[in-house]
């Protein structure tokens, strides 16, 4: 799951119990408060590395 760890529409609370009643669930918090896509750069990158990752399989 990805969530903004400032999301001012939904808390980042919300996006922790959501990832932790999913099975398998991981919760990437990305360093913003916006609650639609990110279009800064460094969040960008991070959201795209989270969503590799899951598509591919691996942990972290």
């Amino acid at each position: 799951m990805i969530h903004s760890r400032d999301d001012l529409a939904v808390r980042a609370d919300e996006g922790r119990l959501l990832a932790s009643i999913i099975p398998g669930a991981q919760l990437v918090l990305l360093p913003s408060g916006t609650h639609y896509f990110p279009a800064d750069a460094e969040v960008v990158t991070k959201a795209a590395g989270a969503i590799a990752r899951f598509l591919h399989g691996s942990a972290g």
